[in-house]
């Protein structure tokens, strides 16, 4: 019986390789880790997203730090990879993203970072840009990766479905990765797997706001047309924190006025002006901002919130 989830393999997982026969490190501490070489690839497996043919999806760097030190890592990368998740999927094929010396030990972190990605629309063939609002991936707990001597594999499985949103009424994709399975196995033994997303979720580090803001209804883009001593609405309500944190808004509207909250009122004066605003939230330990434009003029049709020409909504 065939499956309706459809499986999409990238693979980074980390296999190390021994170099031979090497001397355990003495009490004295004289001794250097023994070295191998092994080569990180990046799984990704799940449902892919209906909504596309294609998903392109570039990764620039991937580091995987040293135990109990939050600077010294391992950068498996040495250039950027550019992958079509969906072609991976439907040829049933691996990409490998890097090959490197790794020394065997505990390391706590693996971050993975994309710079960018596009996709081809299923419904009209049309190539969009995804945008990525966070781009390192970041899975980090203590004594995760224990790399031994002998062939290591790290996996991680991304849900590709569950990792697109639709931002500005559907005018914007963003790409926020998520994680459903994650494994380390040596040669010799499973190590480690975690398929628990409340657990999966505790391993990945915070990733800040996608904000998605409309005035009256209207989407924003980078110019917006209002008529002075209007009453509007700025709803930004439907910004996606993938952490589930509590979030905060603070609006700066450009004309010495501020205003807190998800939902809020403001009215410019009228008079042809025009005004920066400023959007950020924060979800406790990260913060994310949008900026676009209020351009006041005095006769828009109806006093309705318009879209300037050429705005291609907030980044």
């Amino acid at each position: 019986m065939k499956k309706k989830m459809l499986i999409l393999f990238i693979t980074v997982g980390l296999l190390v390789i021994a170099s031979g026969c090497v001397e355990e490190k003495t009490d004295e501490g004289n001794q250097q880790p023994p070295t191998s070489t092994g080569t990180l690839t990046f799984q990704v497996t799940d449902k892919v997203t209906e909504n596309f043919t294609h998903v392109n999806v570039t990764f620039s760097e991937i580091r995987l730090f040293y135990q109990n030190d939050t600077e010294s890592y391992k950068s498996i990368m040495s250039d950027p990879v550019t992958v079509d998740l969906v072609y991976l999927n439907l040829s049933n094929v691996n990409a490998t993203l890097g090959v490197e010396e790794i020394e065997v030990g505990n390391y706590s972190k693996l971050w993975i970072n994309v710079t960018n990605a596009t996709g081809v629309l299923n419904s009209t063939g049309e190539e969009v840009n995804i945008t990525v609002p966070s781009g390192w991936l970041k899975i980090q707990q203590l004594h995760l990766f224990n790399i031994t001597k002998g062939n290591n594999t790290i996996t991680v499985d991304i849900d590709l479905e569950g990792s697109i949103h639709t931002f500005h009424g559907g005018e914007e994709y963003k790409f926020i990765p998520v994680i459903s399975y994650l494994e380390h196995k040596h040669e010799k033994q499973l190590k480690f797997r975690e398929h628990d997303q409340s657990k999966i979720k505790n391993m990945v580090g915070n990733r800040k706001p996608a904000i998605d803001i409309y005035i009256n209804g209207t989407v924003v883009k980078n110019n917006i047309i209002l008529k002075g001593n209007e009453t509007y609405e700025f709803n930004a309500s439907e910004t996606l924190d993938l952490d589930g944190d509590p979030l905060t808004f603070e609006w700066d509207f450009g004309d010495g006025t501020n205003a807190s909250g998800a939902v809020v009122e403001h009215k410019y004066p009228e008079g042809q002006a025009t005004y920066q605003v400023w959007l950020t939230v924060s979800d406790g330990e990260a913060e994310a901002t949008e900026h676009f434009v209020v351009k006041i003029n005095n006769n828009p049709s109806d006093g309705k919130a318009n879209n300037g020409n050429g705005g291609n909504g907030p980044d």
